[in-house]
């Protein structure tokens, strides 16, 4: 019940993003708004699926590669926006720390093989790999230095997410899961704030 109702909050939080990028694309005619645009349409997308067969058949989806799909290409959406706001000619790099994020998302992404499907967690492993890499070659790029920062507390919001969905299975309160959720939701209209910056610089 509790994810429901999580899932319900989520999705609200992204129509109301979506309204403010729709705004700003028709206003503004940037590309930035139009690819944030696109990342919050495919997450929801996504949560509508799952919210569906929670409200329907009362439990996750047992076909969950609708939800990643749409996932996945919220991803690449989030690592589009990051290229279209610093090209790479315009990233100062940070030394051997991209790689290290690189790294670790692959770790990760073989951890949760244990859990899950050999096949969407590597697929996840490359996106998040991707958008770490990029999101950590952006830090001291200016234009793009709030963008990377939201997308790192992303990525670490989504790990701790996946995480207590390992270890904790109970549908209450206490379970972790249901907090990183919160916090994730609560980060999502951020990019609005960051892509905001990245346009007016």
């Amino acid at each position: 019940m509790i994810e429901t109702y999580e899932n319900i909050l989520q999705i609200a939080v992204l129509a109301g993003c979506i309204l403010v990028t729709v705004i700003r694309s028709v206003e503004r005619k940037s590309s930035l708004w139009t690819i944030l645009t696109l990342f919050y349409g495919s997450w929801m997308l996504g949560d509508i699926y799952w919210l569906a067969c929670l409200a329907f058949y009362g439990m996750t989806p047992q076909i969950s590669v609708v939800s990643d799909l749409s996932w996945y290409a919220s991803y690449i959406f989030l690592y589009m926006l990051l290229r279209r706001a610093s090209p790479p000619d315009l990233t100062s790099g940070t030394k051997g720390l991209p790689l290290a994020g690189s790294i670790f998302a692959l770790g990760m992404g073989l951890f949760f093989m244990h859990w899950g499907e050999i096949l969407s967690n590597l697929i996840y492993a490359g996106l998040f790999g991707l958008l770490l890499y990029a999101a950590i070659t952006r830090l001291q790029e200016r234009r793009a230095v709030c963008l990377s920062v939201g997308i790192l507390v992303f990525c670490f919001l989504e790990y701790g997410l996946w995480l207590s969905s390992c270890f904790w299975k109970s549908d209450t309160a206490a379970n972790p899961y249901y907090w990183f959720d919160l916090l994730l939701t609560a980060c999502l209209p951020f990019f609005l704030f960051a892509t905001h910056k990245a346009v007016k610089e």
